[in-house]
């Protein structure tokens, strides 16, 4: 199953700024083990904006869940999933 996944962060105030890297660190081992495995197909940022959009393939809606509430930054996460299909005039 394919998904379009929208991530939007927002911090609160209250963290410091060794404790944002210290997210920012853990993202990116975690959402680099994703790529590599290959449920994690592509990820661009969203200009302007603490954000990304993201295209994953994964066996169910559940494994998505899974996926998403592993981010280490989930809590400040704002998230949102379309389900994706081939588009009949799609040549790829």
């Amino acid at each position: 199953m394919k998904f379009l996944v929208e991530m939007e962060v927002t911090f609160p105030e209250s963290l410091t700024p060794e404790q944002i890297a210290d997210f920012q660190a853990q993202e990116k081992e975690y959402s680099q083990k994703l790529q590599e495995g290959g449920e994690f197909e592509a990820i661009y940022r969203v200009v302007g904006r603490y954000a990304n959009v993201s295209i994953f393939e994964v066996d169910s809606n559940q494994r998505l869940h899974e996926i998403l509430s592993g981010f280490p930054m989930y809590p400040y996460m704002d998230i949102r999933t379309t389900a994706l299909c081939k588009h009949p005039n799609s040549i790829r």
